[in-house]
Order: C-alpha cells, then sequence, then structure tokens
C-alpha cells in the first residue's frame, strides 16, 4: 500500500483537505475571528515550510527547480518528498 502512486496522492488530496480543515476548526473553536482562528492553520504551515531543506535536498537530488519543490512540499509535506525520494512519485 505505502508503494502504491494512488496511496500517496490520496494522501496527498488528504493534506490539501487537512488544510480546510485546519482553517473551519479554527473559525469554530474561535467565531471571533483573528489570528486565533487561523493558528491551527498557521501551525500547519510553520511544519511544511520546516521541511524546506528536506523537500530541497530531494528535489535537488531529482533536479526539480526549486520553485516546484518548494511549492509543492509546502502544500503537501512529507506526503510529496517521501514518495518522490521512494521513487514511487516522479516529479
Amino acid at each position: 500500500m505505502g508503494s502504491s502512486k494512488g496511496f500517496w496522492i490520496f494522501l496527498e488530496a488528504g493534506a490539501i483537505g487537512l488544510a480546510f480543515l485546519a482553517i473551519a476548526a479554527g473559525y469554530y473553536l474561535f467565531p471571533e475571528g483573528g489570528i486565533r482562528a487561523w493558528s491551527i492553520f498557521l501551525a500547519l504551515a510553520v511544519l511544511h515550510l520546516a521541511e524546506s531543506p528536506i523537500g530541497l535536498a530531494i528535489g535537488r537530488a531529482k533536479n526539480l527547480s526549486i520553485p516546484r519543490t518548494l511549492i509543492k512540499t509546502w502544500l503537501f509535506g512529507f506526503t510529496w518528498w517521501l514518495p518522490l525520494k521512494k521513487g514511487i512519485l516522479k516529479k
């Protein structure tokens, strides 16, 4: 299952869904809005930003452009760079 391209694409879709869920949960927990409502999403964003060095190293090894590598790492996190490293995804 972990070596299936479909499995990793499903997880990538889940990463995008998780971002929307984090925003919705933030507004549910903090209906007054503001930075507190965005806190869950921002924590998720910081986590994905922290993965940038790993994503860049793997993207460089696979001859991918820096912008493409960063955007995919920031959007999908490990659900993009891990299968890329394993050769399950090509780009």
